[in-house]
């Protein structure tokens, strides 16, 4: 027997699109889904749609549940389909994106044959819509997929998948972790926020899938049509919002929960510097949330940064937020006792030798085969040990397999080009370095 998945379907006139996610479902590889489609209230003929599916959600020996409530926002719709749930299994699916034939039997599935494990995630595809031409984007990727521990803070610092559509989890771990007693009905425009803190929160068995089975269509999001950055404003308010609402009511300890507000308010910010170039007047609030943001840093971090606003603006927000991760995730790595940097004479290496003087990832040498003076030296593979460092500053893919040959067997740490890159955010802001997240 397949484990009964409950597909809560939160829909509002998305007539246009409904359609197409319904057909996805008809063609879903598992036999066993109770399909529970929540309108909320729409005008615009999707629930015309959903009776002409029902027959055939029937015929292909689905349940579907179908109700009907007054228009009162997504957090209302998937609230009223939490509740209605009866299977084994819950996810959830946007009424206008699409899912791939395996995307129920690939989770459903492990999570049947894996009793230890409480949920089970893919990855997605976005698409988009353009005069009638479909254009299908790159997958998206999990990082720390086999890391768990800080889940929740990686999730709220988006270091992994974010939308509640990828998961799928057991019912059970849904009511156990407080998901459905905590639930906020407050919003209207989101609701990832009360799907992962308390589920990640939780700590249960993940098992993460690198596939994208779910089809993002991001055509049809109102973030993406929003032409006024106060709009973007509110959404992500909201968002933090929601952020605030589950972290406060998650049986955590007081310092743990402030530590968890915190890293919200800061990724609140991320989220803006996405929209800021996005809409045509973003640049007139560029200073003001860069002020806000100095501010913010030296709330949460002690002792206080004191990262200018002219020091933001001229390293650049990316560089910042990188740096500002890496100090709440521990990720600050650190070199060897002899730090070497090889392809010396090449472009990468005159554009990041500089960056890297007077820091601990200054080279002490400098190697090129090229070289032979006293500054720039032949490489001596022979004089590595596993107290070294070497920085490979070429990038082309090959000298990449080059120098990965000739590096062969070397106990020495090695870190290329891309890695390279990675410690130049905390060199760029040394500061949040030497603090500690409140």
């Amino acid at each position: 027997m397949q484990g009964k998945v409950s597909m809560v379907v939160p829909c509002y006139n998305k007539a246009e699109y409904i359609g197409a996610m319904l057909n996805s479902v008809l063609a879903q590889e598992w036999n066993n889904i109770e399909v529970i489609l929540v309108n909320d209230g729409s005008t615009d003929g999707t629930r015309e749609v959903i009776t002409a599916y029902e027959p055939r959600l029937k015929a292909r020996g689905y349940e579907p549940v179908v109700i009907d409530q007054e228009n009162a926002g997504c957090c209302a719709a998937v609230y009223t389909g939490l509740i209605r749930m009866t299977g084994d299994y819950f996810c959830l699916v946007d009424c206008d994106d699409e899912i791939e034939p395996k995307y129920v039997s690939h989770m459903a599935g492990w999570l049947d044959a894996n009793e230890s494990y409480e949920w089970a995630a893919c990855t997605y595809r976005p698409i988009s819509w353009s005069k009638g031409v479909l254009n299908e984007g790159r997958p998206a990727e999990y990082r720390h997929r086999l890391d768990t521990d800080n889940l929740l803070e990686k999730y709220i610092l988006r270091e992994t998948i974010t939308t509640a559509w990828v998961y799928m989890s057991r019912v059970s771990y849904v009511k156990r972790c407080g998901l459905i007693d905590n639930f906020c009905m407050e919003r209207r425009k989101t609701y990832e926020p009360l799907m992962a803190v308390p589920l990640a929160f939780g700590k249960g068995k993940l098992e993460f899938f690198n596939e994208p089975l779910y089809r993002y269509n991001k055509t049809a999001l109102d973030l993406f049509r929003f032409d006024k950055f106060e709009k973007c404003i509110q959404y992500y308010d909201d968002y933090l919002y929601l952020y605030n609402w589950s972290i406060n009511r998650l049986k955590a300890a007081g310092e743990k929960k402030r530590r968890l507000y915190s890293i919200a308010r800061l990724a609140y910010f991320s989220e803006l510097f996405l929209f800021l170039h996005k809409v045509h007047d973003g640049n007139e609030y560029k200073a003001e949330v860069i002020r806000k943001l100095s501010g913010t840093i030296d709330e949460v971090f002690d002792p206080a940064p004191g990262i200018a606003p002219e020091k933001i603006i001229e390293r650049g927000f990316p560089a910042l937020y990188a740096a500002i991760k890496k100090n709440i995730l521990c990720e600050f790595r650190q070199p060897g006792s002899r730090v070497i940097g090889y392809g010396a004479l090449g472009r990468e290496a005159a554009k990041k030798i500089p960056l890297l003087a007077g820091t601990v990832w200054d080279p002490a040498e400098l190697w090129d085969k090229n070289g032979g003076g006293k500054v720039i030296k032949k490489p001596d593979f022979n004089s590595l040990t596993e107290n070294d460092t070497v920085l490979v500053f070429p990038k082309t893919k090959s000298a990449v397999e080059s120098i990965r040959m000739e590096l062969d067997g070397a106990t020495a740490d090695i870190l290329y080009n891309r890695e390279i890159d990675e410690l130049l955010p905390e060199l760029l802001f040394p500061d949040i370095k030497d603090t500690r997240l409140n």
